[in-house]
């Protein structure tokens, strides 16, 4: 069975989406971060939302296309970067980015605000180069 392009596309379009929200708000400051409740639940969320749809896009390719099940959201972008559907030079910031997820689910109150914030405000980026990678990935396959 190979890969849905459709599904895959769904949720890259999903993180785009996500982004396009956070980037919204762009302009607000630490300070103002630290004390709206709101605005930091609806960053960290995004955060969250959109790392969870690189894992599923992860887990997709590697289920549909080598048959494979990863032994965690790390290791499934491992299995891209061996196989050669992401550049080996981009997982350890695909891996980064699972870490900080699992950081906001599982240590919630642990989470210092300025690591939620340093990521809102630098590191966007690095959604949009894995959408880069995964769309230059399915380019190469056969329609």
């Amino acid at each position: 069975m190979g890969i849905d392009r459709e599904v895959v596309e769904r949720k890259l379009r999903k993180i785009e989406e996500f982004l396009r929200e956070l980037r919204e708000i762009k302009n607000i400051g630490f300070s103002d971060y630290r004390r709206d409740v709101v605005v930091k639940r609806f960053i960290e969320r995004n955060l969250e939302l959109s790392v969870e749809q690189m894992v599923d896009v992860c887990r997709h390719i590697v289920s549909r296309l080598f048959r494979e099940v990863p032994e965690s959201y790390s290791h499934c972008f491992e299995l891209l970067a061996g196989r050669g559907v992401i550049p080996v030079e981009h997982l350890e910031i695909y891996k980064k980015m699972v870490k900080f997820r699992n950081l906001l689910i599982h240590l919630y109150e642990g989470v210092d605000d300025s690591i939620v914030y340093g990521i809102y405000k630098n590191h966007l980026k690095d959604f949009e180069l894995f959408i880069s990678d995964i769309r230059k990935f399915l380019k190469t396959l056969p329609n």
